[in-house]
């Protein structure tokens, strides 16, 4: 899908362009949504600069991300998009900068691009000025996407210290941990790592598209507006990166402190089959001793065999527990 935008005044307006027709000049930016053939063809028609395609995008050297072709700057990035409800992925998206104009190559639709539509298209919005340029509105875009990438990561830690406190805060006479709260909260854990190591990612990647644009010689990204702008970016993602790193740290130690509670359960568990063991064993040897059949054994005829029997077998389960009841071993 081919979506237009030009500036009207201090916002940015939808354009329906006919097709066969000529690209509008007042045409700032051009979104390519899950673009087909014949629609990478029309675009590459209108700006005479190639079109990369999902094989190109998903390339993961540097200097397929981030190059000059023919005039015009190609930076990829990998951006966060949701999948479902609780499930996020990393998905690359193509910001192309011809001129002054922006192309947008997606085959996601984070929330970030939809609230900076939504954002830039009102008036009055401060995101856009008559002045504004394709780059404007790809750091408009970056900008968005951190505020976004923030916003989740504060749900990831509201997460994590809620399986912190199911961990440590638990009343004294609570019941013990089961193997399926166990296995809850690993997989709850687990899950908080494996996002917080895909949000890493994004966060490098735009990171990077950052330091290549402050390094460019691009006339726009040479304004000092625009570079108090990417050096705000820069910061604002090295903030992030550092508070994802904390994050990861948290969710390391959980995940041990998880598999040491795990540790301790296990050798509770053997030691119940061990003090079994020591209560039953000497009973059970006292037990064959007096089964065996041999033809001489005078406490069988005995009146007070079977009760010394019991008693013997009583005192062998009773000595060992308290002599390791009073070495603390038990």
């Amino acid at each position: 899908m081919i979506t237009l935008y030009s500036l009207s005044g201090d916002h940015l307006e939808q354009v329906e362009v006919e097709p066969g027709t000529p690209l509008p000049e007042n045409v700032i930016w051009i979104d390519l949504f899950a673009p087909g053939v014949n629609e990478d063809s029309i675009v590459e028609a209108w700006t005479g600069i190639s079109i990369p395609t999902r094989e190109d995008m998903t390339e993961i050297e540097e200097s397929s991300r981030f190059y000059m072709e023919t005039g015009a700057q190609y930076l990829t990035v990998p951006i966060l998009h949701a999948v479902d409800l609780d499930h996020r992925e990393l998905a690359p998206i193509t910001f192309i900068l011809h001129g002054s104009r922006l192309i947008t190559v997606r085959y996601a639709n984070p929330k970030s691009f939809s609230t900076y539509i939504m954002r830039s298209t009102k008036p009055g919005n401060g995101l856009i000025s008559p002045k504004c340029s394709g780059l404007s509105i790809m750091l408009g875009i970056t900008e968005a996407t951190t505020n976004r990438l923030a916003d989740i990561l504060e749900g990831v830690a509201g997460k994590i210290d809620a399986a912190s406190h199911s961990i440590y805060r638990r009343q004294p006479k609570a019941r013990p941990m089961t193997t399926q709260d166990f296995r809850h909260i690993l997989t709850q854990i687990g899950g908080q790592g494996t996002f917080l190591s895909r949000m890493r990612e994004s966060l490098a990647g735009i990171s990077r598209m950052l330091v290549y644009l402050s390094a460019t010689n691009n006339p726009a990204s040479g304004k000092k507006e625009t570079r108090s702008w990417i050096k705000s970016l820069e910061r604002d993602t090295q903030s992030l990166t550092a508070y994802v790193d904390f994050l990861s740290n948290k969710v390391t130690f959980l995940l041990d402190t998880i598999v040491g509670l795990i540790s301790v359960e296990q050798n509770a568990i053997i030691k119940i089959f061990s003090v079994a063991a020591v209560g039953f064993m000497p009973p059970t040897l006292v037990a064959s001793i007096y089964g065996m059949n041999f033809s001489f054994m005078p406490e069988l005829q005995s009146p007070w065999g079977y009760p010394m029997a019991l008693g013997l077998m009583v005192a062998s389960a009773l000595l060992p527990l308290y002599y390791f009841r009073r070495k603390g071993w038990l």
